[in-house]
Formats: C-alpha cells, sequence, structure tokens
C-alpha cells in the first residue's frame, strides 16, 4: 500500500509472514501502537530498526510468535489488517 506519505511493505518467505516495513513522512514512531497490537495477537517483535529518511523514518519490525510457530493463514491475514489502520492513523495524526 503506497500514499505520497506511507508505504507498508510486508515480507514473507513462502506463506509465513516475517517482517514489516513501513515508511512515513514523519519521525514519529509508530512501534509504541503497533507492539500493542501485535501482542494481543500472540505476536512478538523479534527485531525492531529505525532510520531516518529525508524529513521521515522507515522503520522494520521483524515478527514471531509467542509460541514459535509461523505466522500464517488466518494469523497472517489479522496481523496485516491489525497493522495497516495503525499505520494509517499514526501518518494521519503525525
Amino acid at each position: 500500500m503506497e500514499t505520497p506519505e506511507l508505504k507498508v511493505h510486508f515480507e514473507q518467505q513462502g506463506s509465513e509472514l516475517t517482517a514489516v516495513e513501513i515508511g512515513r513522512n514523519s519521525r514519529r514512531p509508530v512501534i509504541v501502537s503497533l507492539h500493542r497490537a501485535l501482542f494481543a495477537l500472540g505476536i512478538v517483535v523479534s527485531s525492531y530498526q529505525a532510520r531516518p529518511v529525508g524529513q521521515g523514518l522507515i522503520e522494520r519490525v521483524v515478527l514471531s510468535r509467542r509460541d514459535g510457530g509461523a505466522i500464517q493463514g488466518q494469523l497472517n491475514a489479522a496481523t496485516r489488517a491489525a497493522i495497516l489502520p495503525i499505520a494509517l492513523s499514526a501518518e494521519s495524526t503525525g
């Protein structure tokens, strides 16, 4: 999904969701809100990187399940559905 201010890129290995990269024209990180929503789904943040680009920020979040399983099927869809509105609302308020 892309707009001039927002880019969300989901990374997968086969059918398993492994990471998400969110780029915005804002320096306000989205990780706090994102972490809460992911934790509610049983997803943990394995690693997090943020780097400034121009006037914005790109955040890369590597994901894994609390129980060590794969993020596939319904959980893959639920994770994406949780991430997108947070990324969009963070852009509109930041």
